[in-house]
């Protein structure tokens, strides 16, 4: 191939605005314009190169192939015809005739394919006109995120401005399946790169029978690089038009939150109905922080009804904090407010609400370079509830901890401290015992002795190298006086100091293992087993759905396990056994099986006795691909009922998918549908 540079063959031609260098002429009229052909013919009188064979031209980074090509100096216009591809970065044009004026850089090409790889899209025309770097315009125009020459869709318009650094936008779209127009739409755009971008996001279909026929139209607006907002207009037939929000924003140093709600004009109930949910977290620096975390809903059955929006269908309350806190190098202090609504209660009134509460923890530390240690947690809270009691509660707890290691191995330590509680009542029933002030003081002991004992081993299998097997034993021993509570106020547990003389007995014992894949390794816990068990001397204990339990001296065994069978296969087991009645009083099975890959399976039953049985089951494969199957069940033994079940099938193309999924819950049973096109749906 005979190779000519256009620079070189336009030496006589005479363009006045030709750059100089160090003072002299430039002779050449285009110094970023090369040309690469078999065979090139240059007139001298006109101006005018051809070439033909094979030509190559490039220009401020722009690469042309055609099969033949003319270039006008005077005029700066660059022809080609047949098989011309133009490319710049990743982006790709092709056609059969092309205009381009190197000047201008506006081009116009017939019958041409414009490629934008960034989001997989593909326009085709009748003319695209481009008018600058980012900008095009496309006219008779087809467009898809499939493969050509023959895509499953595609939206077929007049005219088309695309932007491939934004948005092609266009009028009197056609929605095409196969060569079968299926939709019109009077306007459209989308997103042309795969940033997030604004835009109407693919609507969702659905049916429940306490809804009705639902059309769900979501919009997404990219506020900036750090916020963006998604808007929901949710049409139901049975209940009237809803609308959501949800508002997603990043601050500095960390600080983020998002704030979203839902509200409807209940046609059932004839009356407004809402929920607000916000989560923030404010970095002030890094010993300072603020957190809140807003849930309110305008009605007690709001999110029995509307909950599935959110996914908030099963909660037991709605509950709003808001939590300050400020770090030394060995105190904390936090500030909060707490306002709960009780689901399952038949009102609001007995519900208690932090309105605030202050916090104190101080760390261990030394006491004059001795074993000695102190420690200590205080509180103040102002608890508010319209059923009495209500007023404000003052906590303390010092304690001095005696630390030391025996023979090299032992671990002791011995604590004593104080429980100082303190209360002012604004309200109380007519008949209760409970006085306008209170107090109490009662001493808390204890003792904790433990080892370790461990030992390595070297394996020899394919991953697994080394493993390190550790048992931790450990005894322990905790005394806190009788005495009469009846006077003070109760709002949680910590306003009942059950009396305790016990002593308690647990092992546990950890494997883990150093496992090699190629030139990485890694280590990681393949096993954790914990027995404990209590003797009761004498006095009371907390212990499971009860508040106290004096009847027994030997607490329930308890198990809890944590084992990975392998990379991929979990297996936890929680429970507890009662040796006075020989069963178990609680258990908690779960079997997680994952290869990583997108299939997974997993089974977990729990019980506690006899008030709470239930077995659940969930399956997700792709193994029958293209088409990516899930399952979620719930099962009650107590109410011999489905407490939940959701069934979704997905198919999966190239550019395009479609899911379907069916929820039922007791009452209430729906079915959802949604269309994805690839590169358009989502945001």
């Amino acid at each position: 191939m005979k190779t000519i540079l256009i620079l070189l063959l336009l030496i006589l031609a005479h363009v006045p605005c030709v750059p100089v260098a160090d003072g002299a002429e430039s002779p050449f009229p285009d110094e970023n314009i090369h040309i690469k052909a078999d065979s090139m013919d240059h007139g001298q009188s006109d101006g005018l190169f051809s070439a033909r064979g094979n030509v190559v031209v490039t220009w401020q980074g722009l690469n042309l192939v055609a099969d033949q090509a003319t270039y006008d100096s005077n005029s700066h216009i660059l022809l080609a015809v047949g098989n011309i591809t133009v490319s710049k970065g990743n982006d790709v044009l092709k056609g059969q005739s092309l205009s381009l004026n190197l000047e201008s850089g506006r081009a116009e090409m017939d019958q041409a394919t414009l490629t934008i790889p960034e989001s997989n899209l593909s326009f085709t025309g009748e003319k695209i006109i481009r008018e600058n770097e980012t900008e095009f315009q496309v006219s008779s125009t087809e467009l898809t995120t499939c493969d050509l020459p023959d895509p499953s869709w595609k939206f077929g318009a007049d005219k088309l401005k695309v932007n491939v650094l934004g948005y092609a936008t266009g009028r009197n779209i056609v929605f095409y399946i196969k060569d079968v127009p299926v939709m019109y739409l009077p306007w459209i755009a989308f997103p042309v790169v795969r940033e997030k971008k604004s835009g109407l996001l693919f609507p969702k279909m659905g049916y429940s029978n306490a809804r009705g026929a639902q059309l769900d139209i979501p919009a997404y607006w990219v506020i900036s690089p750090s916020q963006d907002l998604l808007f929901d207009l949710d049409l139901l037939s049975k209940r009237g038009v809803g609308t959501g929000l949800d508002y997603r924003y990043i601050r500095t140093r960390g600080s983020e939150g998002h704030l979203g709600g839902y509200q409807i004009y209940d046609a059932l109930k004839d009356r407004w109905r809402w929920q607000i949910g916000q989560s923030h977290k404010e970095i002030f620096s890094p010993d300072a922080n603020l957190r809140m975390d807003v849930n309110l809903t305008g009605d007690r059955s709001f999110l029995g009804d509307f909950g599935e929006k959110s996914g908030d269908y099963n909660r037991q309350s709605t509950d709003t904090t808001i939590n300050v806190l400020k770090a030394w190098q060995h105190y904390a202090l936090t500030s909060y407010l707490h306002y709960s609504e009780d689901l399952y209660a038949t009102d609001n009134r007995a519900t208690v609400q932090t309105l605030p509460a202050v916090e104190l923890a101080g760390v261990r530390q030394s006491i004059f370079k001795t074993p000695l240690y102190f420690d200590i947690d205080a509180g103040i809270a102002n608890l508010y509830r319209e059923a009495a009691p209500s007023g404000q509660r003052l906590q303390l707890f010092p304690r001095v901890t005696y630390l030391t290691t025996l023979n090299g191995y032992l671990q002791v330590s011995a604590f004593a401290g104080a429980h100082v509680r303190g209360y002012t009542t604004d309200k109380r029933a007519a008949d209760s015992e409970v006085k306008s002030s209170a107090g109490e003081l009662a001493p808390e002991v204890g003792v904790r002795v433990s080892t370790s004992l461990s030992r390595g081993f070297d394996v020899q299998s394919a991953n697994l190298k080394k493993v390190r097997h550790e048992i931790v034993p450990e005894v322990s021993y905790g005394y806190i006086p009788e005495r009469a509570q009846q006077r003070l106020p109760f709002y949680d547990y910590a306003d009942r100091l059950l009396w305790k003389n016990t002593l308690g007995f647990s092992v546990t014992n950890v494997i883990t293992g150093k496992f090699a894949y190629g030139e990485t390794s890694e280590y990681r816990e393949i096993s954790r087993i914990r027995l404990m068990l209590d003797y009761n001397i004498e006095g009371q204990r907390r212990d499971l759905l009860t508040l106290a339990d004096n009847q027994h001296y030997w607490s329930d065994l308890v198990l809890e396990s944590d084992t990975w069978l392998n990379r991929n296969m979990r297996l936890t087991f929680d429970s507890r056994y009662n040796f006075r009645d020989n069963r178990l009083t609680a258990a908690a099975v779960g079997l997680d099986v994952d290869d990583r890959q997108g299939n997974s399976i997993g089974a977990g039953y729990q019980m506690a006795r006899d008030q709470v049985e239930y077995l659940e089951g969930r399956l997700a494969t792709r193994y029958l691909k293209p088409f990516y199957l899930s399952y979620l069940a719930r099962y009650s033994f107590d109410r011999s009922d489905f407490l939940e079940s959701v069934y979704s099938v997905e198919y999966r193309h190239k550019c395009w998918s479609v899911t379907s999924a069916i929820h039922q819950r007791p009452g209430n049973y729906s079915y959802t549908f949604n269309f994805n096109l690839a590169g358009l749906s989502g945001k």
